[in-house]
């Protein structure tokens, strides 16, 4: 994409942009652009290239203030940072790719949980599904697992986490409409970890919350909308405040019970 052709795409380039700026910024330990730029100028004094903070040149990338896919900027930055382009173009922990890839290849390709112990009292335990012939539901239901585990474990999410859920959620999207499905496990990993302060923190940080919320829960009640099959297996009765807030349906013990989780 050279210059965006419409809306969304000026809107997904900003998003872009501003997430790269602000990755490279915590990275650097730099907490406002200013600090950026004095880093920038520092530790490319050797090369004589010209003041970036004299000349704000940093300040409209870090507003996403952008007409185009910055190139010659992601050269610039990748004389510092090798992996620039790519956290550019897939975002933090691919984020980028598994909000709006549309290939289920690069969207599989996300999703690395595929199996999960957890360990049981002496009342029961739980059969973990694995093998190389495993099924989506498997896939989603170890991950959302892995997830309560976690939870259990007072053990942080991350950002890759929240990857892996919108990955899953949109395989099961497509999944759906070939063949109808009971699975509700993605959109509950999707809300664990956007619920997760550690999380939205991150998120905020990056200067993408706001939008990442919005996008997700807006699809959501779109597919609680027109999917009438995933939304009898959610159980939801209100759209709006099952995708607010799924666990008012099944509370995380609930889910517990259902998937054979013992405490």
């Amino acid at each position: 994409m050279a210059r965006p052709r419409n809306s969304k795409e000026k809107q997904r380039l900003q998003l872009k942009t501003v997430a790269l700026m602000n990755s490279l910024r915590i990275r650097v330990g730099a907490q406002n652009p200013c600090q950026f730029s004095d880093w920038f100028d520092r530790e490319t004094v050797h090369l004589g290239w010209t003041d970036t903070k004299d000349s704000n040149k940093w300040y409209k990338y870090f507003k996403g203030d952008v007409v185009q896919n910055p190139t010659r900027i992601l050269h610039l930055l990748g004389s510092l940072f090798p992996d620039c382009a790519g956290l550019f173009h897939e975002g933090p922990e691919r984020l980028w790719t598994a909000l709006w890839s549309d290939s289920t290849e690069e969207l599989w390709s996300i999703c690395t949980y595929t199996c999960c112990a957890f360990e049981g009292d002496e009342e029961g335990s739980l059969d973990v599904m694995t093998g190389n012939t495993i099924f989506f539901r498997e896939s989603a239901t170890n991950f959302e697992i892995n997830l309560i585990s976690k939870l259990l474990n007072s053990e942080p999410y991350t950002l890759s986490d929240l990857s892996e859920s919108i990955a899953l959620y949109k395989i099961h999207q497509t999944i759906n409409k070939i063949h109808k499905t009971e699975e509700i496990s993605p959109y509950r990993c999707i809300k664990m970890c956007l619920d997760a302060e550690n999380i939205s923190s991150e998120l905020k940080e990056l200067g993408i919350y706001d939008f990442i919320y919005l996008e997700l829960t807006k699809t959501e009640i779109s597919r609680l909308r027109d999917e009438s099959f995933y939304r009898m297996s959610t159980g939801a009765s209100d759209i709006a405040q099952y995708a607010l807030n799924p666990f008012g349906q099944r509370s995380v013990q609930d889910r517990m019970v259902e998937l054979g989780v013992w405490l």
